[in-house]
């Protein structure tokens, strides 16, 4: 028999920008290793503040990283620095699920993640 945890206390949401469902192709490398190749994977979900994303490789809490994300509709890729906030192994598949904090990118850009998140619909918090 599993043991499951019942709490009385409610859900809380710590998001402050609503999320979206978005398989966008996403780039990274550290920016500690400019030589380094890109690693290719997609996004899970986006908000204007950040991404969860899948890697193939461990993803250290805290390690900034390169991103060059491809949203739909829009011809560039966005570039941004972000910080790796959490980092678990998926659940029946090899690899790593992370989220990661959007800590620098232009002004240009963050207005392309903006509107690209007023577009579309927020998944339900």
């Amino acid at each position: 028999m599993e043991a499951t945890l019942e709490t009385s206390e409610p859900h809380i949401e710590r998001r402050q920008f609503p999320r979206l469902a978005s398989r966008a192709a996403v780039q990274f490398r550290s920016v500690l290793k400019s030589q380094e190749q890109f690693n290719g994977t997609l996004s899970k979900d986006l908000s204007s503040s950040g991404l969860c994303m899948t890697s193939d490789v461990f993803l250290p809490k805290d390690s900034r990283l390169i991103l060059l994300v491809s949203l739909p509709g829009i011809l560039r890729p966005v570039r941004l620095v972000c910080r790796v906030t959490w980092t678990q192994r998926q659940r029946f598949a090899d690899g790593y699920e992370c989220g990661v904090e959007f800590v620098e990118m232009t002004p240009e850009d963050r207005q392309e993640i903006i509107h690209y998140v007023q577009r579309s619909r927020p998944l339900p918090s």
